[in-house]
């Protein structure tokens, strides 16, 4: 009786107190038919491409939003521009070899709906990681390493970007 009881309770908090995902405010702010800018930084190429990449990613699997190619026919635009990248030992061995890096990215998004005036949002964030015992690193991991910080990083936008629509 009291766990029917509990789980009653908690299913009329959850629907009772209007509880909704970020990815429904977020929706709001940013309507179908998305076009996304990133201008290709000629020091960071590469990682101007892995922001691209990770805002479509948000975009249609997180937000279920169309992107378009088409400047013309979109309701939304965002436009990401990847102001840093840095490198940071943070531990090493008996030795003096590096065994663990921070791959940390900063981030500026602009967004806004047609005919409004753009909202800009800055955010870093980071991602930890290990090299082999060789204390080499590789760019294949140097990469990842990023992507994964520009990922976290833009996850940390799209939250923003549904307080400031609420």
């Amino acid at each position: 009786m009291k766990i029917g009881f509990s789980v009653l309770f908690i299913i009329f908090i959850f629907t009772a107190c209007g509880y909704k995902p970020t990815a429904s405010y977020t929706s709001k702010a940013l309507v179908s038919q998305v076009f996304i800018e990133v201008p290709i930084d000629i020091n960071n190429a590469r990682n101007s491409v892995l922001i691209k990449d990770a805002l479509i990613e948000l975009v249609v699997n997180k937000f279920r939003l169309q992107i378009t190619t088409k400047k013309n026919k979109a309701n939304s635009f965002i436009k990401a521009k990847l102001l840093s990248v840095s490198q940071k030992e943070l531990q090493s061995d008996l030795k003096g070899y590096a065994k663990v890096y921070r791959e940390t990215v900063s981030v500026e998004v602009k967004y806004n709906l047609k005919n409004q005036k753009s909202k800009t949002i800055t955010v870093s964030n980071y991602f930890d990681f290990i090299v082999n015992s060789d204390s080499t690193i590789t760019q294949s991991k140097k990469d990842e390493a990023i992507k994964i910080a520009i990922n976290k990083a833009l996850s940390e936008v799209f939250s923003k970007i549904a307080i400031s629509s609420y």
